[in-house]
Formats: structure tokens, C-alpha cells, sequence
């Protein structure tokens, strides 16, 4: 019964290494889609609805949380650190709304 276990353990955890394997273009890239989603939202709640930047953070939300986050009003810029990932998302005008800036 002992055998059995243990066999259909590493089965199960050759078939998960697999996936991940298989899946990794996807699962590389989720870091930056939280810090990009929560700037380039916040952005358009903020610059384009014009709403206040308490109502803005609760619209931009998500489960997982952020780490960082810089409101220049100046410039018209959001930017968000979440899981290790930074983005920027610039104002462009009320009929463009946001986009994101590409950093070096």
C-alpha cells in the first residue's frame, strides 16, 4: 500500500513538473500582468472617470496585493509595484484614456 502511495505521488509530481514545464511562457508572465492591470486601471478610474483616489484603489484592487504605489499628478503618471514587477501607466487624453509605458 506503502508502494502504491509513493508510485502515484511521483507520478503526480512528474505530471505537475510537466505542466509547469509546458505552461511556463504563461506562468512567467502573471508577475508583471498585476502591476500592470492595477496601473493602467487606477489610471483611467483617476484621469478619465475622475473619480477620488480612495474610490480608484478599491476599483483597481485585486486578490493579490501590491507592493508599491506612485501618484504623480504632475505628470499623469501611475506606477505600481507587484511581485517584484514594475509598471507605469501614462494619461493620454479623455477619448485615449491610459497606456501603459514600455521601461527600459
Amino acid at each position: 500500500m506503502k508502494r502504491k502511495i509513493s508510485v502515484l505521488l511521483s507520478l503526480l509530481f512528474l505530471l505537475l513538473l510537466f505542466w509547469a514545464q509546458w505552461n511556463w511562457k504563461h506562468l512567467s508572465s502573471f508577475p508583471s500582468i498585476i502591476s500592470s492591470f492595477y496601473s493602467k486601471e487606477y489610471c483611467s478610474c483617476y484621469f478619465v472617470m475622475e473619480l477620488s483616489e480612495e474610490q480608484c484603489h478599491d476599483f483597481a484592487r485585486q486578490w493579490v496585493p501590491i507592493t508599491e504605489f506612485k501618484l504623480d499628478k504632475d505628470n499623469q503618471l501611475v506606477t505600481v509595484k507587484g511581485l517584484g514587477k514594475t509598471n507605469t501607466a501614462k494619461f493620454q487624453s479623455k477619448e485615449y484614456g491610459c497606456t501603459l509605458v514600455n521601461e527600459p
